[in-house]
């Protein structure tokens, strides 16, 4: 059913855990499978360079395996370059996925999203809250 990559992904995620000083986190549900992922990011405020990436993940093979590589494929790119990052990007590296695991995918470009979308809320919030002083 997965290819050896996939197997081996799964057997050492090296992305896997929570991230100390996380500045952009979300959690998203795949309401297909009922996979929980948590994203962690950290961006450089300066550069919007994502320096690093993990995941936490309740679920099956997909969606550790997709989690790992997407945080592999963003590392060292800047917000706006992870935004083009698409389901075959994802495919390039590991080939091949069960068809019907495929929503999963999707599932985990929703949450970068989500990661991306509440760095920016913590922002807004740090800049109301300066202003405020």
């Amino acid at each position: 059913m997965y290819n050896q990559k996939v197997l081996d992904i799964f057997k050492n995620p090296i992305n896997a855990g929570g991230l100390q000083g996380a500045n952009g986190v979300a959690k998203v549900t795949d309401a297909t499978f009922g996979d929980i992922v948590r994203i962690y990011l950290k961006i450089d405020d300066n550069t919007k360079i994502i320096e690093n990436a993990k995941f936490k993940a309740m679920g099956g093979v997909t969606t550790i395996v997709v989690a790992n590589v997407l945080c592999d494929l963003i590392k060292g790119k800047s917000i706006d370059e992870i935004n083009t990052i698409t389901s075959e990007d994802i495919l390039q590296v590991i080939s091949q996925l069960p068809e019907q695991k495929m929503c999963l995918v999707s599932t985990l470009l929703e949450a970068l999203s989500s990661a991306v979308a509440d760095y920016y809320k913590r922002k807004e919030r740090e800049a109301n809250n300066q202003s405020k002083k």
